[in-house]
């Protein structure tokens, strides 16, 4: 019967694409997103305001009941069976209250209104002079008394379910409802890119399912390999036989890969590095192999070369943290195919520490705190305009992320890696606990080669100048609406996870080596404030109404910190993990049998169910191609950044880098 249910499972994925990728569904999708859209109306009386009507109230957030500031309201008259009559709109002010003036002879001959307060969200976009125009759609509906004749109605404190926080939840998260979804949704563009990158890859990784399922030895690896599209690595050593197993290419992928590695720097030896992952804290599954791994470097002549690399492996029934360990042993480019093994042991280690941390917890996780601060906050003040274009859509995927990688049952992190759920979670705690934006910045360049670190100086340079000519041109209504970002900064802070002093994932205490760059680590001599006697690992950008001196300066660096993370990182990292990924004998997230062993062994390399897994999902997340800063597919990324952006597109591309590879937002 399993075997039955698996085979169905995976027919309906794929006729479930087909059907979302027909002019059907593409039509479906797109009346869907039409029939949000409400646009407003202009607001008109034919009578003096004292013979007018008034609605008054207050709104709160359904979580904390703190005021829903500047939320636009209409007023209407509420029909059944037919269309509603439009009667007023308001908004709320700082304190959550309004006031809407209506006509009540609006309602219709002899009809008392039935009142209905409708609270309006909008998205902004740019139109083709660089205007801002806003759509609107309803977030909510307050339903009030029938037949109201009373010249003021009062609807009293209101509680809206909007933008909440998930309770009882270790990070922020955004508490949403199974079967509504979030309340961002993605755009039809986004929609449609998604069904076309899974509409050719579902049905490979379904017959892959399904041949297994009645043939438990089948497909063969290379089979699965055959069915995918060819990956960065099959590529360049189709050109290049065995370069990307080369010690050349295995440095460019630890300074410049899907895991630009963060190295530490010998305190005697200045030009001695090491890149290293270390697993002792953490509880390991039943079916995967868990190695730490140490890569030693060399920095000679502006270029960096391994020398050695050390594994020490965990006994099969180490499954417990800090479990006993056998030996280490090290080893070197003389050893021959036990050299090629140590590599492929760490390119394995470093693949899994980029997909959990690197992608889900520094892109993902983290950024959901900015987004729903922003959403929550962000209305009149044009920050607005900086941030939303970016969050926009990232609870959507996050919700999707935390299935498809995180999952204890079906996530690629969780199934194919070699922890634990609970170590996963437990990683994902550490991590988080030690993220700000007070201070940070990219690394500097180690050597020559180190592209990856060049590129990014280069785009904080761009981000800079972006905010500093954005704050010139709106720092009057910026200070105006201080309140809305004195509010954003008091959510970030009442919900950031604890401060944990941690050093990152994967590296135990080395006396002998210290980081070669402190710029993306936390420095702990930056205050943090307090909150119920729990100290918060994100600081404060301003604690008053009125910006203080140095206020402006933080603002700037906490959007020129999100925008970094979630448009150049999270497209560097994202972007590559089918260069890392897309090679089952290349790379992946464990091995089995000891890890020591050739390329061809099947009993060294994840199971059939985990290569084909593994190939699709790196494929479909690298494949939507939708949501770019020079595309601007939704004409909301603001001119300026577009601009300088593309004043750099040749110091750019001198470090073999394409800008219009810089997705805008985190929508894969």
């Amino acid at each position: 019967m399993s075997k039955l249910k698996t085979i169905l499972d995976e027919i309906k994925q794929v006729f479930g694409i087909k059907l979302a990728d027909s002019d059907l569904g593409k039509s479906k999708t797109e009346k869907k997103a039409k029939k949000s859209i409400v646009q407003i109306h202009e607001q008109e009386f034919d009578k003096p305001l004292d013979q007018l009507h008034k609605a008054t109230g207050k709104l709160v957030f359904g979580d904390t009941n703190k005021p829903l500031h500047n939320i636009q309201l209409e007023l209407w008259d509420r029909d059944i069976g037919t269309p509603g009559d439009y009667l007023g709109r308001g908004a709320t002010d700082y304190n959550g209250q309004f006031t809407i003036y209506y006509d009540p002879d609006k309602a219709g001959f002899l009809d008392q209104p039935d009142l209905e307060l409708r609270l309006l969200e909008n998205r902004i976009s740019f139109d083709s002079d660089n205007q801002p125009v806003s759509t609107y759609r309803i977030a909510y509906t307050i339903k009030g008394d029938d037949n109201v004749t009373q010249k003021v109605y009062d609807f009293g404190t209101c509680t809206v379910p909007y933008w909440l926080y998930k309770p009882d939840s270790h990070f922020a998260r955004l508490f949403f409802s199974e079967l509504e979804g979030t309340p961002d949704d993605y755009s039809v563009g986004r929609t449609l890119q998604g069904y076309d990158a899974a509409s050719g890859l579902v049905p490979i990784k379904a017959k892959h399912v399904i041949t297994n399922t009645l043939h438990p030895d089948q497909p063969s690896l290379p089979e699965i390999q055959a069915a995918y599209p060819p990956n960065l690595t099959i590529k360049l050593d189709r050109k290049n036989p065995g370069y990307t197993r080369s010690d050349e290419y295995f440095v460019l992928r630890v300074l410049s890969g899907m895991n630009p590695c963060l190295l530490k720097r010998n305190k005697q030896n200045p030009n001695q590095f090491k890149a290293a992952f270390n697993w002792d804290n953490y509880e390991k599954d039943n079916d995967h192999d868990l190695n730490n791994v140490e890569a030693f470097f060399e920095l000679k002549d502006n270029n960096l070369v391994v020398t050695a690399i050390t594994v020490q492996s965990r006994y099969p029934d180490s499954l417990s943290p800090h479990s006993p360990l056998k030996d280490p042993v090290t080893y070197n480019p003389k050893d021959g195919e036990k050299w090629l093994q140590a590599k492929r042991i760490f390119r394995t280690n470093s693949f899994f520490a980029a997909e959990m941390i690197e992608h889900y917890i520094k892109a993902h996780l983290q950024m959901e705190q900015y987004t729903i601060a922003a959403f929550r906050n962000l209305r009149k003040n044009p920050v607005r305009l900086i941030l939303a274009p970016h969050v926009k859509s990232l609870v959507n995927i996050n919700q999707r992320a935390d299935e498809v990688l995180v999952s204890p049952t079906i996530g690629l992190v969780t199934t194919n890696g070699p922890l634990t759920p609970d170590s996963v979670v437990q990683i994902c705690k550490e991590s988080m606990a030690t993220y700000d934006w007070k201070g940070w910045k990219p690394r500097q360049p180690l050597c020559e080669s180190h592209t990856f670190a060049k590129i990014a100086n280069l785009y904080w340079q761009v981000l800079t100048e972006y905010l500093d000519a954005f704050f010139a041109n709106y720092q009057d209504e910026i200070v105006k609406e201080w309140v809305e970002i004195h509010r954003l900064s008091d959510d970030l802070v009442q919900h950031s996870v604890a401060y944990q002093p941690h050093q990152p994932c994967g590296s135990a205490a080395d006396s002998d080596y210290d980081w070669y760059d402190h710029n993306e680590l936390d420095n702990s001599d930056i205050p943090r404030v307090t909150v119920n006697g729990t100290v918060k690992a994100t600081r404060p950008v301003t604690t008053s109404d009125q910006p203080q001196e140095t206020d402006i300066d933080n603002l700037k660096q906490l959007c020129r910190y999100v925008i970094f993370h979630i448009t150049l990182w999270h497209s560097w990292v994202n972007d590559a993990q089918a260069d890392e990924g897309g090679e089952i004998f290349y790379n992946s997230l464990a091995l089995r049998g000891g890890s020591f062993g050739s390329e061809d062994d099947p009993a060294i390399a994840p199971n059939i169910l985990e290569s084909t897994n593994l190939i699709y999902m790196v494929n479909v997340l690298t494949a939507i191609k939708y949501g770019y800063i020079l595309k601007n597919e939704d004409d909301d990324i603001p001119q300026e950044l577009r601009t300088i952006l593309a004043r750099y597109k040749k110091e750019f591309a001198d470090l073999n880098y394409e800008i219009g590879n810089i997705r805008a937002l985190i929508n894969v």
